[in-house]
């Protein structure tokens, strides 16, 4: 990766698995905040969006296809992530299979993730879109103000945006895997009509419910 790159909150439609080599870069997103290093591997899911800045120079990673199926989305540490690089340089595929395989029997914890109030909400919200923010900054002992500015200032972005980017993505994903209909999809996810969701969903993806339907 080039030095003192930085890259603005983004999203990718499709999952994939990134694994640091060397060096150590931040990432920001519906995993956490993450200070990854060499051995971490960063699971992004489906509709996934962060932002990224490198912490040191001579970044290598590798960022592998993946699929929803193959474990949760999060981060994670191998013991020798030189073996699925070198797997890496003659069959891509071959690496993704390692990987799978060591994060089935060794999911090693990390001490790489930061973990403050703002996290805390982070991984709240990802459990449950319905938590009403000024009663859980109340519950834990914090002014409605001291919320909205502290997790700004962590992810980028406005609690009540993170939540409404994480229902968008809830309702797409029910979109472009189940035959649901839309209406039941828009009130089940929390939005207050179908008109709602639309306009959330070709916010995000640039596209209507109805043409994530047709392309499934």
């Amino acid at each position: 990766m080039p030095d003192k790159f930085v890259l603005p909150r983004h999203r990718h439609i499709r999952p994939y698995a990134t694994i640091a080599l060397a060096g150590q870069f931040l990432e920001t997103g519906y995993t956490g905040r993450i200070h990854a290093r060499s051995g971490d591997v960063i699971v992004h899911p489906s509709l996934d969006c962060h932002a990224n800045k490198m912490v040191s120079d001579g970044i290598r990673i590798i960022r592998l296809n993946w699929h929803d199926s193959y474990g949760a989305p999060g981060l994670y540490r191998i013991d020798d992530p030189d073996a699925i690089a070198c797997a890496a340089e003659k069959d891509v595929a071959h690496a993704t299979l390692l990987l799978r395989e060591s994060l089935r029997v060794g999911k090693l914890p990390t001490p790489n993730r930061k973990n403050d109030w703002p996290d805390l909400l982070a991984s709240q919200l990802r459990e449950n879109v319905s938590i009403e923010l000024t009663a859980w900054a109340e519950s834990h002992g914090l002014a409605p103000e001291t919320v909205s500015r502290g997790f700004t200032q962590a992810y980028g972005v406005a609690a009540n945006v993170f939540r409404a980017e994480l229902r968008t993505r809830n309702a797409w994903l029910r979109i472009t895997r189940t035959c649901d209909e839309l209406s039941a999809i828009a009130a089940e996810t929390g939005f207050s009509d179908q008109s709602h969701m639309t306009r959330w969903i070709g916010s995000i993806t640039g596209h209507p419910p109805t043409y994530w339907r047709a392309a499934r």
